[in-house]
């Protein structure tokens, strides 16, 4: 029973991920840094949905079958249908999750920027490039405050997830030392900037998952059937898509702002587990809202230099 346990646990572990955006399509200028914190909330709707469904199914079969007197059988197939659905919140649980990201600008032309997010369960690198830009010029001598930008950019990111699974130390069953999962994600962000004041944006996105277990795990759960007679086989890599977007907007004056937004899409993750074909996927949210500063002046670059544009702000000094 607990080598059941674990494998029902860790099968095809990690198909959920940290789905915020927290940025605009408009790249922060050449030495520019940007640090924000963020809090959101994963909730795998689709399979809430179906354990509610099936749990009120089940429970209205019971009733029925106390009143009547005849002995409850649970059918083999929705049996198979709870299990997956067990699986997929084991793999992905509803609950919250924290992140801390920093970005900086790159170039001169203020068209790039990276950035480093560590999150609850993981550490993503990414960049976005701006494909498109309109509003006020660049060189427009207009403070920040009155600027209007609309812009489109390109982002790509990879995250490594950091966390192993504490059902591992708790059963004291194997020691796992190559389990890894990794993330590829491919944005597109959409935005419109009034004055620095009011940000909305969009960014439809794409994840590619992929989580590799430990060979000794997965030799394990094929070893389970000679003792079980039941196939406990699991998969040596579990990948998962996640299809969606995020829409949101952040609101504040110059270098502070409070973001806030939500991301919806459909996780696809079909695992062939214990014999069968799993669906651990469904449609997913996640909301979330944050804090981002910016530091007034770039450290580095053409925006750093002393001779700033002539604004009422800004006046020249005569001596």
């Amino acid at each position: 029973m607990r080598l059941l346990s674990l494998l029902v646990l860790l099968t095809a572990t990690g198909c959920a991920s940290t789905l915020s955006t927290m940025q605009t399509a408009k790249p922060l200028a050449q030495g520019q840094f940007q640090v924000s914190g963020a809090v959101g909330v994963f909730t795998p709707v689709g399979q809430l949905g179906t354990l509610i469904d099936e749990g009120i199914r089940q429970g209205e079969a019971i009733h029925d079958t106390v009143r009547s007197g005849a002995p409850y059988h649970l059918e083999e197939a929705e049996a198979q249908r709870l299990l997956g659905v067990g699986m997929a919140l084991a793999v992905a649980p509803p609950g919250p999750a924290n992140e801390l990201m920093i970005r900086t600008g790159l170039l001169e032309s203020n068209t790039l920027d990276v950035g480093l997010r560590l999150s609850t369960t993981s550490l993503r690198f990414d960049g976005k490039v701006r494909l498109a830009h309109g509003g006020t010029p660049e060189d427009s001598s207009l403070p920040d405050y009155q600027r209007k930008s609309y812009d489109l950019a390109l982002g790509v990111a990879y995250s490594r997830h950091l966390f192993k699974s504490p059902v591992l130390d708790a059963l004291e069953i194997v020691k796992i030392d190559e389990f890894s999962r990794w993330d590829i994600e491919v944005p597109v962000y959409l935005s419109m900037d009034l004055g620095d004041i009011f940000k909305l944006y969009a960014a439809p996105k794409y994840i590619y998952s992929r989580t590799s277990l430990d060979s000794r795990l997965v030799d394990v759960s094929r070893e389970g059937q000679d003792v079980s007679g039941f196939d406990l086989s699991l998969p040596a890599e579990v990948t998962s898509h996640f299809y969606g977007a995020s829409v949101g907007f952040a609101l504040g004056f110059r270098y502070v702002h409070l973001f806030a937004e939500l991301t919806g899409g459909y996780t696809d993750c079909r695992p062939l587990v214990f014999g069968q074909r799993r669906d651990l996927g469904g449609v997913t949210l996640y909301p979330s809202i944050g804090i981002a500063f910016k530091n007034p002046l770039p450290l580095w670059g053409r925006g750093s230099r002393s001779n700033s544009p002539v604004t009422p702000e800004n006046p020249v000094s005569i001596r």
